[in-house]
């Protein structure tokens, strides 16, 4: 981790009424925005940098935690607003992986134009540290998980969790997508706020995405978390439809894949709060697949923090795989590709330790002016087919690519039954 300290910091927050012309007067000060969260009408932009904490390894968001805890202690706070978001914030993307050679930064922004809740709010931030941005690994164009060789991949997953060992792994593959004349992030992610307005929407550090998973939030002590696994496509035919929706929330394969992420959150959180509730499974519905989706509710307990529970949580079940360790030993061997930030943890966290965190999906990173790296995977259980695995994560390619304007055709394929069981 980055071991330049930073100096004592400040935070001031107030209310505007004109948000078009603060984003104006920022953008003019520090150009465009250094990251970016948001969701419906909520959103935080941040502009400028004051610090970043960098951190890698298998103790990158535990370093984190600490750093930001040292940061904060001698602050000065004036947040007369007390609104998620306003005060003293970091945003942040976490690599996936403990061995990836992609760092992970929390990035403290010079200015942050907000609105939470229909207010809108403006916070400066003064304070010396260390503003540099962390060097990228470098990566060859091209395609690293070609459609033949990810088919490969599910069909020897599949056999490795029927051997036992293992239930569940997710494997990933990458798009590597030039970017078209006059791309800007900021546009792009416009598309995905208008387009996936029930989506966190995010940009750290030239990662960026719409993620429909919930990792942790946590507002005072209330923490909500939010379990995706298992996916149908959906069709422009309301008939087909509701057909696909009603044969996900019946099929055995994907509840059970479902069954295995909303344990994981179970194994992981039950030490950590109380009052731990479930809400039952239902079918999410995003503008391009069907999700079986859980939320859960809780009290965290101890003085925890959000970065704390990402730390506990991250890699989830939906993600990863079960038993995580045998998952992730798989993930190695398998996934042709350090994943970088896809998949890992992404949102923000505040002074109080309050903070929204979601799972870097639906997601892509911009490696050169010329190129953006999109991911997109699908978790394997006994009962998977390699040829509808390949084509749920096709589907799940469509963010990006309406963010950049390209066609669908790149990455879905034909369309897949919602229950792609296989016949022993």
């Amino acid at each position: 981790m980055t071991d330049r300290a930073a100096g004592e910091f400040s935070a001031a927050t107030r209310e505007i009424s004109d948000i078009g012309g603060a984003d104006d007067a920022a953008t003019a000060e520090f150009g465009a925005p250094v990251a970016v969260w948001a969701r419906g009408e909520d959103r935080l932009l941040a502009f400028g940098v004051a610090h970043r904490v960098v951190s890698s390894g298998a103790r990158r968001i535990r370093e984190a935690a600490d750093a930001w805890r040292a940061l904060i202690a001698g602050a000065r706070i004036d947040d007369p607003l007390r609104l998620p978001g306003t005060g003293l914030i970091a945003l942040g993307a976490f690599a996936f992986a403990d061995g990836s050679a992609t760092p992970s930064t929390l990035v403290v922004p010079r200015r942050v134009v907000g609105r939470r809740d229909g207010v809108a709010f403006v916070t400066d931030i003064g304070g010396h540290g260390d503003p540099a941005a962390p060097a990228a690994p470098a990566t060859a164009p091209g395609d690293r998980f070609a459609r033949a060789d990810y088919e490969a991949a599910v069909s020897a997953a599949v056999a490795r969790i029927r051997n036992g060992g293992l239930e569940k792994v997710v494997l990933a593959r990458d798009l590597a997508l030039e970017v078209p004349p006059g791309f800007d992030v900021t546009g792009a992610l416009r598309v995905l706020r208008r387009r996936y307005r029930d989506a966190w929407t995010f940009a750290v550090d030239g990662f960026f995405g719409a993620s429909p998973e919930t990792l942790a939030t946590v507002h005072g002590n209330a923490v909500t978390a939010r379990v995706l696994a298992g996916t149908a496509a959906r069709d422009d035919d309301p008939v087909v439809d509701a057909s696909a929706r009603d044969a996900l929330l019946a099929s055995p394969k994907n509840r059970f894949e479902h069954a295995l992420a909303v344990d994981s959150l179970l194994l992981t959180l039950g030490g950590m709060v109380d009052d731990l509730t479930l809400g039952r499974p239902f079918a999410l519905g995003l503008p391009n697949v069907w999700h079986l989706a859980t939320d859960a509710t809780a009290l965290l307990t101890d003085g925890r923090t959000a970065l704390d529970l990402v730390d506990a949580l991250h890699p989830t079940a939906a993600v990863a795989g079960a038993p995580r360790d045998a998952a992730l030993a798989l993930i190695e061997e398998l996934e042709p590709f350090d994943r970088g930030r896809y998949a890992g943890p992404v949102g923000w966290i505040g002074a109080t330790g309050d903070g929204e965190w979601a799972i870097g999906l639906r997601s892509a990173q911009i490696e050169t002016p010329d190129r953006v790296r999109a991911y997109a995977g699908a978790g394997i259980v006994a009962g998977s087919v390699a040829k509808s695995e390949l084509a749920e994560t096709g589907w799940k390619f469509a963010p990006v690519l309406e963010a950049l304007g390209l066609p669908l055709s790149a990455a879905t394929g034909p369309r897949a039954g919602s229950d792609p069981v296989a016949v022993p």
